[in-house]
This record gives C-alpha cells, structure tokens and sequence, in this order.
C-alpha cells in the first residue's frame, strides 16, 4: 500500500509528492481520541507518543479500528473485548488472547510502525 501527499517545498512554490511505506504514517492523521489503520496494524496515541496492535480482534477478528477508544483502551465494535493498547493486554473479555503489539517510530512528522 503506498500513501502520497502534497508536500509544499519551502524553497519554492511548487510541490513535490512524498510517498509512504505501507507501515508508515503522518502524525497528524492520528490526532488524540482517534486511531489510524496502517497495512495490518492500528495505531492510537497514548501519553505522548503512539502504540500500535494487531487490526483485528483475537475473539472473533472484529476491526479494532472502528472501535471505540479513550485512553489506552479500545472496545471491539463487535462484541465488546477491551484491551491495552500498549501492552496489548486483555481488560475484559469475550477475548481470552492479548493483542499482538508493535512498536512505533517517530521521524520528524513521519511514523512508522515495527514489527517487535
């Protein structure tokens, strides 16, 4: 997956296209509250910086993506599963298995998630 955007050049006028790997992202796309679906993981911001988990519940592969988020814990829209998203650890169940978790890198306004 490759993400462009229109980055204007402080030189000059014009603008050049800067591509993103498919693990990468703008910080500013994931501001607080919000999480970001980058390739096969979820990126949250938490305490000043960023984590990162698996795209999908344990419990029944419900898109963490399109749950709800607040704090350092996401709900399974599905069917309500609550984790850590930094430690990827289960807070409530159905869900029996932790999250995988990954860790993420800032450059400048670029993250970019890793594989742990």
């Amino acid at each position: 997956m490759e993400i462009k955007s229109q980055l204007a050049d402080p030189a000059s006028s014009s603008t050049q296209t800067e591509a993103l790997k498919g693990n990468q992202f703008y910080v500013k796309d994931v501001p607080v509250g919000s999480s970001l679906l980058v390739g096969d993981a979820v990126v949250f911001p938490s305490a000043g910086s960023f984590c990162a988990t698996q795209a999908k519940c344990p419990h029944k592969q419900g898109p963490l993506n399109e749950g709800s988020f607040d704090g350092s814990t996401v709900t399974c829209p599905w069917h309500g599963s609550q984790f850590n998203v930094c430690s990827g650890a289960v807070l409530r169940g159905p869900a029996v298995d932790s999250l995988k978790t990954y860790r993420v890198v800032v450059e400048g306004e670029i993250g970019q998630v890793e594989a742990v």
